[in-house]
């Protein structure tokens, strides 16, 4: 039940947000428990989840009869909470790929520091500390500085040679530390060209294949030098440094979500369990975890190493975006899977199908025609539809004469009420059988009758799409007979409506409070 009236808190004044990226020593701290086994359930037949595997109950619970063990709660009131789990080797993080690959052509790859001179680094530096910035202006200097950085080829603060780094194949990330196109070749290249001179004795193929000499910059590589960078240059990569450093943008560790976002569904025609996506992904996880430690420990090749971290990084990508392109043939999943991304974006994401769009209780539908008897701020509602939407009102000296005639009037009866609920019990009583005289004598103040839509109700009227502000306003209610919404001509324009058929939502908002709210903010 939703409070009829709170009283207001301190007022407090929210100064800003900030979003950053969590490090590796914030998700321990966020999480419980750290989850190692990849195994679901234990092998007896009453199937209880592993202690430290993905569906352990610490994490939360997503069944009924089996409470948090964290926090004692039950299914409804535990939140949840969130687990680790190590990865063996680095990965490149697939949303922040394109934003490391950008730092990385910012910095030299043998020091760290950034490719700009004293003066050019003071000016850039300058133009930040300036107050109220806009995003645009942030982006544009960012484009700036990254130019600067690419077109120098030799580091002013270790004299090291860096060249063009670029995105090669999935996930990968190629530095072409020897590729010159000037006329005038380094003595620093022509050195490392030399030193292939025997091998080239040897075997011819080798010289044609010398002009695409490069460095493979692996996610262990990229965090080392990514680590290194010092604190005064985080600025000029445009990242606050209390909000994100430049190594966390390389997956070292992946928080495991909470039980009730990925709950296991308990089938009844074969004894199992349909778990969800992500439980599947992480146990996939921590098996190649598992396969790595292993061939790490028994000292196996170190091509077969680097294909299961290939494949580690592919899994942890397709936990976060399962829409990946480019996958090669042997590597591709064999079954589709929804990733983070997948549940947040498009129509039927979080943001567009649950949070702006989602289905309310106490809210009508029906087609709708014009009235133009009406004020413009009124709106007349069917009988059938005030029979159904309920105000909770709470007894009081003022309107207990007119609880008791709508208690007596019952459901089926406008204006009437559905329920009662008494004071002191949390029960609810419905007012269609039952003796309706003696529940209505024995009215006590400080209990609630939900009560039906009555004419000066205020509710909210609302025409999809709702484009602008205006596609969604306060009326009061009129209760008529008949089966459609009617409202005056003149309010058509706000709401685009036409009466070829168009169908409008109506909202009954359940408190003093969102009836205050309705009425002054969208009246």
């Amino acid at each position: 039940m939703k409070e009829q009236f709170r009283e207001t808190d301190v007022a407090k004044k929210i100064s800003h947000i900030c979003f950053g990226v969590k490090s590796a020593e914030q998700m321990r701290q966020q999480a419980h428990i750290q989850v190692v086994s990849k195994s679901l359930y234990s092998q007896d037949n009453s199937r209880t989840p592993l202690s430290y595997g993905v569906l352990d109950h610490r994490m939360g619970t997503s069944e009924k009869d089996r409470p948090c063990l964290t926090c004692g709660k039950n299914l409804a009131d535990c939140l949840g909470h969130y687990g680790y789990l190590d990865l063996e080797l680095p990965c490149f993080h697939v949303g922040y790929f394109k934003a490391v690959i950008g730092i990385l052509q910012m910095i030299c790859k043998t020091c760290s520091h950034i490719m700009l001179t004293a003066e050019e680094r003071k000016q850039f530096l300058d133009f930040l500390k300036k107050p109220g910035l806009t995003y645009l202006q942030k982006r544009s200097l960012k484009k700036k500085i990254s130019d600067k950085c690419r077109k120098k080829t030799i580091c002013l603060h270790c004299g090291a040679f860096n060249g063009p780094v670029k995105k090669c194949g999935l996930l990968k990330i190629i530095h072409e530390k020897y590729k010159t196109t000037k006329k005038v070749i380094d003595p620093l290249v022509s050195q490392f060209l030399q030193s292939f001179d025997t091998a080239i004795e040897h075997n011819k193929e080798v010289e044609a294949l010398l002009v695409r000499a490069q460095e493979n910059l692996n996610p262990l590589v990229a965090l080392h030098i990514l680590r290194r960078i010092p604190d005064e240059d985080v600025p000029l990569l445009l990242m606050n440094p209390e909000a994100a450093k430049p190594c966390d943008l390389l997956l070292t560790r992946l928080l495991v979500p909470p039980l009730c976002i990925r709950p296991s569904v308990i089938s009844d025609l074969k004894s199992g369990t349909n778990e969800d996506d992500l439980t599947m992904k992480l146990t996939e996880i921590i098996f190649l975890n598992d396969v790595i430690k292993k061939h790490r420990i028994s000292g196996a090749k170190t091509q077969m190493i680097i294909e299961d971290w290939d494949f580690l990084q592919l899994q942890c990508a397709l936990y976060i975006n399962s829409e990946l392109s480019g996958i090669p043939m042997n590597m591709a999943p064999k079954k589709w899977t929804r990733g983070f991304v997948q549940r947040l974006k498009g129509k039927q994401g979080r943001f567009r199908g649950n949070l702006s769009g989602k289905r309310v209780d106490f809210s009508g539908r029906t087609v709708i025609s014009p009235d133009p008897n009406l004020r413009i701020d009124e709106v007349a509602v069917p009988v059938h539809v005030a029979k159904i939407l309920t105000f909770p009102e709470k007894v009081n000296s003022a309107n207990i004469n007119f609880m008791r005639k709508l208690v007596q009037s019952g459901p089926d009866v406008h204006p009437g009420a559905n329920f009662i609920q008494q004071r002191h019990t949390q029960m609810k009583r419905f007012l269609k059988y039952g003796n309706r005289e003696k529940i209505a004598q024995e009215l006590r103040f400080g209990d609630i009758v939900e009560r039906h839509l009555i004419d000066g109700d205020i509710v909210l009227f609302n025409r999809q799409p709702s484009l602008h502000k205006l596609s969604i306003m306060a009326h009061i209610a009129r209760v008529k007979p008949h089966r459609t919404f009617r409202f005056n001509e003149c309010v058509c324009t706000p709401y685009n409506a036409d009466f070829d058929g168009d169908e409008m939502n109506l909202h009954l908002p359940q408190t003093e409070e969102a009836k205050a709210e309705a009425y002054v903010l969208m009246g």
